[in-house]
């Protein structure tokens, strides 16, 4: 299947770089095209609804995914103030996934990408290190909405469908972590708030697109993000009880490698992703406590524990999402209100606790 991109970007030297960018990155596999903004055919209708219009319309239709710089302000005349969020709410009327970034440096800073709003599902990366990193994941992304459309399509048992967190691990292919999945959701209804849209389609292939775009922020901004059901490079040490450092080491990663998610996103992730479950499975069926024993067996060597950030005399067996450091239970904080209910590894270690409490 042929990917195809829309680009917002609204100086023409940067837009150039980043097609360029992006054209390099999806080589045979499809084209980016940038915007061409037609204007209202009508006085009366919100910027939504025009900007809308005008993505339904040839030469921006048909699209596969939108990506929109974070500042579009320079768009004259008919978009004068356009903004990437503008875009977002333009996209999912027509239900279509949508990834923006930042350009400047001020802008295109850890905490823009890192935490973003915590209550708005959305997709954002950062144009560093450079623009050939970027578009790769911009073209991952893409092939990541497709594949979850594409396995939507195959899930016919009208039962699972009733659940976003069945359909979800279906199309993960992972059905024995339905109920994880779905505590992802519990307290976080804002995120599938849009399933009611999703209801109103008129077609099963309109349905499985916009159902594709709920699912796929769903995985990308809560799921995949805050370790419960997958983990990352820090939570996995933690979780395993291995030192940072020797779980690094290609010997000591390749022993778990047979849990390493692959699944939409995985190349789209600046690191390394591990099914939790998995890396449990792996540990207790060869009749090991955790982790470090394990890979000690293995290894024929000693292994270090892991260590806390706060007390490194302490294991670890959680992660910071703050600091993104290994932390133990007793120097840490339960989930903050815009962590998901099943993201039960992550936590925020006392001292940013104490540093950021007020803005938590």
């Amino acid at each position: 299947m042929s990917l195809n991109i829309l680009l917002f970007d609204d100086i023409n030297a940067y837009r150039e770089e980043v097609l360029a960018a992006l054209r390099n990155a999806l080589g045979e596999k499809g084209i980016v095209k940038a915007f061409n903004a037609r204007g209202a055919t009508s006085k009366s209708q919100t910027f939504e609804d025009m900007l809308a219009a005008d993505l339904r319309e040839e030469p921006n239709a048909p699209m596969d995914l939108i990506v929109a710089d974070r500042d579009l302000s320079a768009y004259q005349p008919h978009y004068r103030g356009l903004s990437e969020s503008t875009v977002r709410r333009a996209a999912d009327l027509i239900g279509i996934p949508e990834c923006g970034y930042a350009r400047g440096e001020r802008d295109d800073d850890d905490e823009y990408v890192k935490r973003g709003d915590q209550r708005e599902s959305c997709i954002r990366l950062s144009r560093k290190p450079n623009d050939a990193t970027f578009a790769k994941r911009v073209v991952a992304i893409c092939e990541g909405f497709i594949e979850i459309t594409t396995k939507l399509a195959q899930i016919t048992d009208t039962t699972v469908r009733k659940s976003p967190g069945r359909i979800l691990a279906e199309v993960l292919g992972k059905p024995e972590y339905a109920e994880k999945i779905s505590l992802y959701a519990s307290g976080d209804q804002s995120r599938l708030a849009p399933l009611a849209e999703v209801r109103k389609s008129v077609s099963p292939e309109e349905r499985n697109r916009r159902l594709a775009c709920v699912l796929g922020y769903w995985l990308w901004d809560s799921v995949l993000r805050f370790p419960g059901v997958t983990v990352n490079e820090v939570a996995a040490s933690s979780h395993l009880n291995i030192r940072l450092d020797t779980f690094r080491q290609q010997a000591v990663k390749e022993l778990f490698a047979s849990a390493l998610y692959v699944g939409p996103f995985s190349a789209a992730r600046l690191g390394a992703l591990w099914w939790r479950g998995m890396l449990d499975d792996l540990v207790s069926d060869s009749g090991f406590s955790d982790g470090r024993t394990f890979a000690e067996d293995k290894l024929a060597r000693s292994v270090p524990a892991s260590q806390c950030c706060e007390e490194p005399s302490k294991p670890a067996g959680y992660y910071c999402f703050l600091s993104e450091q290994p932390v133990s239970l007793e120097n840490s904080k339960p989930g903050l209100p815009w962590f998901p209910r099943g993201a039960d590894l992550t936590r925020v270690s006392r001292s940013r606790y104490e540093e950021d409490e007020p803005w938590l």
